[in-house]
């Protein structure tokens, strides 16, 4: 695992490579190491003259030794794209960070997203309570960010209730205050896109956020103001094309402008009580087709050969017939679910 997660730092700190020109590196080629030695005429096809030069030049933003020894010193783990801990819905957004770093014990998991405000009003935090109980039952985890209000609620009530939480910081790792490494100590996990030593800023909590939505099935926006920044979480959701949902408490208050709005302008449904999040209609898809389960991450013709052991002909007919049926799509020689 660590010369992989040294070639993904590799090629996360090439200077002027985005995470959308990552993934369609990844998509390409799939292993880093591979990317670095690829022609520059191969790459620029890919991602354009100007960063195939840079990573053909090496010009690097930080050191990726340093960091593979600072995650050995610290007791962080690294998980990367095509890894099967990664989490597979956030693999198919635009724009996957290529490592996400993590304390605590992450494993494949199918989680719904629950957010708020900072400052709630006490009847949230007891909506909070009981979604997060209604989640649970429904053999979901709880995705959010740690903040105060109802990021915190929901994963103190999913750990209470023995569940399991991820909880997505807008710093490193290592900068993450003690309230956020306490849930850790109860069994949550804490993860992050940016290096362990990395603080956060204005953006990084923005950037966070797409995390959220994106590791999940769908999102709850429990309580929201006009200026909430749970609102750049919904928008985030929405462009992914998640379901959200957001709860109105009392309708002519100003706590709940944000989810008023988001219902109005038709990025959200009204959810009225915990209860209507997983009714039938509303229940994220499980694929019970092997091939398309599969493909829940970006899999090449010869990877879903050797996993299932099927001839490639009849595989690739299955895949044709997806297709043409538009539940699957390709992009260079990765199949994925659209």
């Amino acid at each position: 695992m660590t010369d992989r997660l040294y070639w993904w730092l590799r090629l996360r700190a090439v200077r002027g490579l985005g995470e959308r020109s990552i993934k369609k590196l990844f998509l390409r080629w799939g292993d880093p190491e591979v990317i670095f030695k690829a022609s520059w005429e191969e790459l620029s096809l890919c991602v354009g003259p100007a960063k195939a030069e840079a990573i053909r030049r090496g010009s690097l933003s930080f050191d990726p030794e340093k960091v593979l020894s600072l995650v050995d010193k610290e007791g962080i783990r690294g998980v990367t794209l095509g890894d099967p801990l990664y989490p597979k819905l956030l693999a198919q957004i635009d724009d996957p960070p290529p490592v996400i770093f993590y304390i605590g014990e992450l494993k494949p998991f199918e989680g719904i997203g629950v957010v708020g405000t900072r400052n709630p009003h006490p009847y949230s935090l007891k909506f909070t309570h009981r979604l997060v109980e209604k989640i649970l039952e429904a053999g979901y985890a709880v995705v959010s960010g740690g903040a105060r209000g109802i990021d915190q609620q929901a994963h103190h009530s999913c750990l209470d209730m023995g569940g399991y939480t991820l909880c997505f910081a807008g710093m490193g790792v290592l900068k993450a205050a003690e309230v956020l490494k306490s849930l850790v100590k109860k069994g949550a996990v804490l993860l992050s896109e940016l290096l362990p030593h990395e603080g956060a800023d204005i953006h990084t909590y923005p950037r966070r956020n797409r995390l959220i939505s994106g590791s999940s099935h769908m999102l709850v926006v429990v309580e929201a103001g006009e200026t909430s920044g749970a609102l750049i979480t919904a928008k985030t959701a929405h462009v992914q094309r998640r379901p959200v949902w957001a709860h109105v408490g009392y309708g002519f208050s100003e706590r709940w402008r944000g989810c008023i709005k988001l219902v109005n302008e038709g990025m959200a449904k009204l959810l009225a009580a915990p209860e209507d999040l997983l009714l039938e209609g509303s229940k994220p898809v499980k694929h019970t087709d092997p091939l398309l389960s599969l493909l829940e991450l970006p899999r090449t013709l010869e990877d879903l050969v050797s996993l299932t052991g099927e001839d490639p002909v009849k595989i690739l007919q299955q895949l044709t017939l997806y297709e043409m049926r538009g539940l699957v799509t390709k992009q260079g020689a990765y199949y994925m679910l659209t």
